[in-house]
């Protein structure tokens, strides 16, 4: 394993990988330390003590865990671990920016990252990343290898580092891995998942994935928060006036207020200073 001067770490297994996976090895928590973990009966993995500030880290560390199953099977591919996803996909920038040499050959970049249990991302913030024939593919092959498995296409994602790779590599999609309620205390983590997904890609078969989409073309426009925000100043008036409104559909958005409290603390100290390369530090 190598790493980029910005600290990403990678390693190819196998000769010429046309897979890239994906995962970052940040998260979100403003107290550091060991966590005391408990796990129910259901073998649902919890912090037994949450409080404002900490998170289980399954976000993206059931992921990380993945790749390095993976990565001790010989599995095939590219594995990159990104840095500073959680502060905008830093570490994916960096790639794409300074040497998008390395995605040379790559026909697909799969991140492990993605809460819940069913999805294979088709959009991301740059628009569509992935095609619903890939999508496709992929969840059928898993559900093929696991009878309890129920994945199928979403358009709903965020972002995560392949996000970055969409201009450049033809499928750039995010799977979940079973976490629910990240970045906060209630983090929870579905370890049979997770360890049952581990075994599906131990004998997934990549050539089963349709490679259809061209990074050439944005079939969808990207989108931003301030496209849907509109005039941040008009909003931040009208969340003063109604601040009982403006609470409830954070709720109803799935923002809880450890999230909240979280992003508070962010700003409070300076916004999030930006990462450093580490040959600059």
């Amino acid at each position: 394993m190598k790493a980029d001067a910005f600290g990403n770490r990678m390693i190819a297994v196998g000769s010429a990988p046309r897979i890239l996976w994906s995962c970052h090895v940040d998260t979100v928590a403003a107290r550091g330390g060991a966590q005391e973990i408990a796990v129910s009966d259901l073998g649902i993995a919890a912090l037994r003590h949450g409080k404002s500030g900490m998170s289980l880290g399954a976000d993206d560390g059931a992921g990380l865990w993945i790749m390095l199953n993976m990565i001790a099977a010989s599995r095939p591919g590219l594995y990159v671990f990104h840095r500073g996803e959680e502060h905008g996909c830093l570490g994916s920038q960096w790639i794409r920016r300074t040497t998008p040499q390395l995605l040379g050959g790559i026909d697909a970049a799969i991140a492990f990252d993605r809460a819940g249990l069913f999805d294979v991302i088709t959009h991301q913030s740059y628009g569509r990343t992935c095609s619903d024939a890939f999508a496709t593919s992929f969840a059928s092959a898993l559900n093929e290898l696991d009878a309890g498995f129920r994945y199928r296409p979403d358009n709903s994602g965020v972002f995560t580092d392949t996000n970055e790779y969409a201009g450049l590599v033809p499928e750039c999609t995010n799977i979940s891995v079973g976490y629910y309620s990240q970045h906060g205390p209630k983090e929870t983590l579905d370890l049979g998942h997770c360890e049952k997904l581990l075994g599906a890609m131990l004998r997934f078969d990549t050539a089963k994935l349709v490679i259809a989409r061209d990074p050439s073309r944005c079939d969808d426009a990207p989108w931003s928060w301030q496209d849907e925000l509109g005039d941040r100043d008009d909003l931040a008036a009208l969340v003063a006036e109604h601040p009982l409104l403006a609470a409830e559909m954070l709720l109803e958005a799935g923002v809880t207020s450890d999230d909240f409290w979280l992003a508070a603390w962010e700003r409070e100290r300076g916004g999030g200073a930006e990462y450093r390369p580490l040959s600059s530090l």
